[in-house]
């Protein structure tokens, strides 16, 4: 995990370093200075504090499913976790270092690899009911923008494929060593893993719910971000039309095969936000709405799991 982590930073930096350099190049001039020096700072402050809410919300779902298998921490170290959980998911493709992260940090509370597996399993199906709630969104959105289906539909190409042939892989690997003792010990971890999945179904329904409320939640503030931010630069549009112009964003960002949707997020950003921004602001905008969004949690997030990893190597 820790060689996926440093390969996945040097690859976010190298495509974070492209793509603002472009958007420097094409984006910036006098009056981008003028426009940063007079942003509206509650607007400002309002969009880091729903940089807040989306921790809260994040912190709050894992914390209730922890809950619901006795697997317990304090509520401190839960928004530790989100940041951790952040930087994972920044660094790494569709997100899923996300989930590797949050992983590492319930077993260093002492839970089987079971528990935690389950726990984090179910975090991520909580997660999925936002996008599938908002999938008429995202068809409606393409149908009035048809010219964004394409790129789209090529990175979802590319992250099918992607998940096929890790999953012809990893098959072909566990029937060539069926016999293995180590097999037999990951096929009754694997019956002890549904047994808690089965437990989220039948006995700790309400706590799954819950967490689904929680992760419809901390999207929401997540799409949030970027009109408090066009706010802040003076800007009068509808909360609500600057919230569903994002949708096919967020669903391009969530499955870009780049770590934690680097470049497709700050150059769909320029598309998607040309219409509401004059050009001298467009750049600007899209960096500190990136920026705010996830990498300045995914940088905090960086230093913690840092500091995890030293207090664990030193024990």
């Amino acid at each position: 995990m820790r060689k996926t982590f440093v390969y996945g930073t040097f690859m976010l930096v190298l495509i974070l370093f492209l793509s603002f350099s472009y958007i420097f190049l094409k984006t910036f001039s006098k009056e981008t200075l003028y426009a940063l020096l007079n942003l509206k700072r509650r607007y400002l402050l309002m969009s880091l504090f729903l940089m807040f809410l989306y921790h809260t919300f994040d912190n709050l779902r894992l914390f209730i499913l922890s809950r619901a298998v006795n697997l317990r921490y304090s509520f401190s170290y839960g928004y530790m976790m989100s940041f951790i959980n952040t930087f994972g998911a920044t660094v790494t493709p569709a997100h899923v270092g996300g989930e590797l992260a949050a992983i590492y940090m319930l077993l260093r509370k002492g839970a089987s690899i079971h528990k935690v597996m389950s726990v984090v399993t179910m975090k991520t199906i909580s997660g999925m009911a936002f996008f599938l709630l908002g999938f008429p969104l995202l068809i409606w959105h393409l149908y009035k923008n048809p010219q964004q289906i394409i790129p789209i539909l090529e990175i979802f190409a590319i992250v099918s494929a992607l998940f096929g042939l890790f999953y012809l892989i990893g098959n072909f690997i566990l029937r060539k060593h069926e016999d293995r003792a180590v097999v037999r010990r990951l096929k009754d971890s694997l019956r002890k893993y549904l047994y808690y999945l089965k437990i989220f179904g039948y006995k700790r329904r309400p706590y799954f719910i819950a967490s689904v409320f929680s992760s419809i939640a901390l999207y929401i503030c997540f799409l949030l971000i970027a009109p408090a931010l066009i706010h802040a630069f003076g800007k009068e549009e509808s909360f609500t039309e600057l919230f569903l112009t994002q949708i096919s964003l967020l669903y391009a960002i969530f499955i870009s095969p780049t770590p934690g949707g680097s470049g497709v997020g700050e150059l769909g950003g320029l598309a998607v936000f040309s219409s509401f921004m004059e050009p001298f602001e467009l750049g600007v905008f899209v960096i500190l709405w990136r920026l705010i969004s996830q990498y300045i949690s995914a940088f905090i997030g960086g230093l913690l799991f840092a500091l995890c990893l030293l207090k664990d190597m030193r024990q």
